[in-house]
């Protein structure tokens, strides 16, 4: 892994257009879309000879492609930087707090600061204790602790805000059930038999990254497992696909395989380009209440993945529409969260589209904005642009 990227990712440090690694990420950024542009850059710039590329079920743990790795043996290389990213992001911290730094030189493997042989610590006490007392399941994390600091708040705040006095019980709110949700929110979009007639979509429109710089792209979607991005950036051309459940990217005369965590967040993004983000047969979901996002109520629905991922989905209560899509990808060490917000719908072809897709994830920060110039339905695809 180049030093560079693993800067960038890990310590959020801003892009500059000095160098051109950095260059060539920036240009990265675009082309995923609606997944962490940061990660993109890592794969990138990993070095051929520490790691080919794997498909998902030859996946190489942490142990086998680094050095030094204890606290965390048996970890789908994939999942590093997720982990690391919850890390920081937990403790408010950036990468030299624990690995050591020379200037530009980085030296992973070193064990000389006291702040890395704490973290192994922390990291089996929280595996076990989820272990023993959560069946195995990813309830406690390092941000359940830290939120944020370094030192975990062991004692509340002064002045004690102390809640409101109740006067009396509210009479309980009548709830829609979750059928009723997914029905508004499919009359919303347009109903079945005009999403029927979506054979495929054929996107233009650009990607406003952290730096508020605007790269063109254009997507062809045919189903939430068949999207091809190709993005002409300042480097170059890239281009990604997800071809069912294998994916690849190209960069100038580079190509490899997607890895497990790249292929979930490009049929992450391929989803929510479809004219309908829940099809039947429905999963199993519940209802989880009322939030506001932005400045608009929604209902929440919970359901689960098929590969067993958390999933959360907001309906405006009002029109129905899906504003938000947020799901959480168990570790061993705590959930690595991906949220999708979809704005500015528009009619085409009498469906409703979101025109604006704004991403987040724990290694991207402000949240970039995929935002839709173009959509045209039903155009014909070429099966040798997937190959």
């Amino acid at each position: 892994m180049s030093k560079q990227s693993v800067e960038l990712l890990l310590e959020g440090e801003p892009l500059t257009m000095k160098k051109a690694t950095i260059r060539r990420g920036t240009v990265a950024l675009a082309a995923i879309a609606a997944f962490t542009l940061f990660h993109w850059l890592t794969i990138e710039a990993q070095s051929t000879a520490q790691q080919q590329p794997q498909t998902s079920a030859q996946e190489k743990t942490v142990d086998q492609t680094r050095k030094n790795i204890q606290a965390l043996k048996g970890l789908p290389d994939s999942q590093l930087l997720s982990v690391m990213n919850m890390f920081t992001a937990s403790l408010g911290v950036r990468c030299d707090f624990c690995h050591v730094r020379t200037g530009n030189e980085w030296a992973y493997e070193k064990d000389d600061k006291k702040a890395k042989q704490t973290a192994r610590k922390m990291i089996e006490m929280t595996i076990n204790l989820n272990k023993a007392s959560f069946e195995g399941k990813p309830e406690v994390s390092c941000f359940t602790c830290h939120v944020g600091h370094e030192h975990p708040p062991t004692v509340p705040p002064l002045p004690r805000a102390l809640p409101p006095r109740e006067e009396g019980r509210r009479p309980a709110e009548a709830w829609p059930t979750p059928q009723q949700i997914v029905d508004k929110y499919i009359a919303a979009v347009g109903g079945k038999d005009a999403a029927a007639k979506l054979k495929t979509r054929v996107i233009k429109g650009s990607y406003v990254n952290v730096q508020g710089n605007t790269l063109p792209v254009e997507m062809w979607f045919e189903s939430p497992s068949k999207l091809l991005i190709i993005v002409n950036g300042q480097q170059g051309v890239i281009t990604q696909a997800l071809v069912g459940d294998a994916g690849w990217v190209k960069m100038g005369e580079r190509q490899r395989e997607m890895d497990m965590a790249e292929i979930a967040r490009i049929r992450s993004l391929a989803l929510g380009l479809g004219a309908l983000q829940l099809r039947e047969p429905y999963p199993r979901m519940t209802f989880g209440g009322k939030e506001k996002i932005g400045d608009r109520e929604a209902f929440i629905l919970r359901m689960m993945t098929p590969d067993r991922r958390p999933v959360r989905l907001y309906f405006d209560t009002e029109t129905g529409l899906l504003l938000r899509r947020y799901t959480l990808t168990p570790t061993p060490v705590g959930v690595d969260p991906e949220q999708l917000d979809f704005e500015d719908y528009r009619d085409v072809d009498g469906i409703k589209v979101p025109f604006s897709i704004r991403v987040s994830y724990l290694m991207l920060q402000p949240p970039a904005t995929y935002k839709l110039t173009e959509v045209k339905h039903n155009v014909a695809i070429e099966e040798s642009k997937f190959k």
